[in-house]
């Protein structure tokens, strides 16, 4: 997991979200005043085009990167998808779950909930509704690998409006993490927010075991040249033989390295892994 800087992208992303507001939510009253109405997420911020700007720019923000898991979206962007990190259908309760930790962006001066934002008179940007705002809004995969199991669900799909800490919005949140030989995600202890993320990493799945199989070859594979794996997604050969390499080391893993060699032979894991190269020597 690396750190999501949205100061990079943030006048792009206002700019974005307000001309969105403006061209299809704001009604202005014969008294002169005006006010914000239908911010709609699923409808006019879709059909306007104002989503796919907005994924387009969150994601150069992102480095194409899944917020989540790492997965690089830019090399299979049907698996792309806008993620809210405070949900769109939040309570005032919920929406203050995430307000008052003031991690930003997601503080009192820059998000509003939705609800709470249209009908005010002549309001003020910032705040900016929650459900199209830059600040709430990141790029996830859809979490779903090869085989469509729901055990080996991760991100975006399996979180779904369960409440999670935003620990890519924290800085030197890649510090914080430890990825074990086994490929597991664990923190330090020393983490000023250790639980919350423990809880974060349960919610989204991101310990799930396609997950750690990814994350362990590419702590395998950090000696072996970048290219000669690139080469292995067209041929099995190469694909068996580059497993056959790294497994099958310790006798007391042998039946975890058997089922990992009987995905990763195949062409669509193969594809899947590479998308993970982040990993690649950052493990």
């Amino acid at each position: 997991m690396k750190f999501i800087n949205k100061k990079t992208h943030l006048q792009e992303g206002h700019t974005i979200t307000d001309e969105y507001l403006n061209a299809e939510c704001r009604v202005n009253e014969d008294d002169g005043h005006f006010h914000y109405q239908n911010v709609d997420y699923d409808g006019s911020f879709r059909s306007s085009g104002a989503k796919g700007r907005m994924l387009r720019l969150a994601l150069a923000n992102q480095d194409n990167y899944c917020c989540y898991c790492m997965r690089d979206l830019g090399m299979h962007d049907s698996m792309v998808t806008l993620e809210h990190v405070i949900p769109q259908k939040s309570t005032t309760k919920e929406f203050n779950s995430y307000v008052n930790l003031n991690v930003y962006p997601l503080t009192e001066g820059e998000v509003v909930r939705t609800r709470d934002f249209t009908g005010v008179q002549d309001p003020t940007l910032p705040p900016r509704p929650h459900t199209v705002s830059f600040e709430n809004l990141t790029v996830s995969c859809d979490g779903t690998f090869p085989d469509r199991g729901p055990a080996s669900q991760c991100c975006n799909s399996k979180r779904g409006n369960r409440f999670v800490f935003p620990m890519f919005y924290i800085e030197g949140v890649e510090n914080d993490i430890v990825y074990m030989e086994n490929g597991t995600i664990q923190i330090k202890e020393s983490c000023a927010h250790a639980e919350d993320y423990r809880k974060m990493i349960r919610t989204a799945n991101l310990n799930c075991r396609n997950l750690k199989y990814i994350r362990r070859l590419w702590y395998l594979f950090a000696d072996i040249p970048y290219r000669d794996l690139e080469n292995c997604v067209n041929d099995e050969n190469q694909r068996m033989e580059k497993l056959r390499q790294v497994l099958y080391l310790d006798n007391d893993m042998a039946d975890q390295d058997n089922e990992i060699f009987n995905k990763f032979k195949r062409e669509n894991y193969w594809r899947t892994f590479m998308m993970y190269h982040w990993f690649y020597r950052n493990s």
